[in-house]
């Protein structure tokens, strides 16, 4: 017997309207009449729930219906794949943001950290303004240059993403490595200062021409005279 004649067998012999036994399943009349005349299946969600109200088997629910069988399997198989399939894209996912995340985040301590080091080795510092690019005041001096690097307070710089559109760039301070290579690009990192010091970003050549932005808090007063 097929599943469909099953079930309208179960539901005469219980006394039950198409329509009784469609709101029992949180289905419509005409599917429970789609499932009588073999032109759809139930789910095998609602297939288990007929057979608990019933106390029919599925066994015997299904014995005979090669096609509602075959059906029941190819859901189950398709479900498995787009299951395996969603988890495995949720991992790739997971996977992408994490290195995207420690990536940037990476790349980030690598600027701040290798402009920190580097400050170190400095031998000369010029600081200009971002819109005359006027030289406004420079360090020579061992002293001088430790003034600088202990006002810049790189070590406690935070990420910032997006600079405040409204700030705009107020000087340049440009670092020099080798005083007797001042023009050429790879001797010379720089840092911009925003506002009244409360951003900056730091461009350095290596590694890779990176420039980050960061949220600082530099004393403007202890650096230009």
């Amino acid at each position: 017997m097929q599943l469909g004649q099953m079930i309208a067998k179960i539901r005469k012999e219980q006394g039950l309207t198409q329509e009784s036994f469609a709101k029992q399943f949180d289905v419509t009349r005409q599917t429970v009449s789609n499932w009588e005349n073999e032109k759809s299946y139930p789910d095998l969600h609602t297939l288990v729930k007929i057979s608990d109200v019933f106390n029919v088997s599925l066994d015997i629910l299904l014995k005979g219906d090669s096609n509602m069988v075959k059906d029941i399997d190819k859901k189950i198989k398709k479900h498995s794949f787009y299951k395996g399939a969603i988890i495995g894209l949720l991992i790739i996912v997971v996977a992408l943001v994490s290195f995207i995340y420690f990536n940037d985040k990476s790349l980030n301590n690598t600027t701040k950290d290798y402009a920190n080091w580097n400050i170190n080795n400095v031998k000369k510092i010029e600081i200009y303004d971002c819109q005359s690019e006027e030289l406004i005041t420079k360090y020579d001096t061992e002293n001088e240059i430790d003034k600088v690097i202990s006002t810049l307070d790189i070590e406690n710089w935070e990420k910032s993403k997006n600079l405040d559109k409204d700030i705009n760039p107020k000087y340049t301070i440009k670092l020099y490595y080798d005083t007797e290579k001042q023009d050429k690009n790879n001797d010379i990192n720089e840092i911009t200062v925003y506002g009244n010091g409360e951003f900056a970003s730091i461009f350095t050549t290596s590694p890779g021409g990176v420039k980050q932005n960061y949220k600082s808090n530099i004393n403007l007063s202890e650096l230009i005279d």
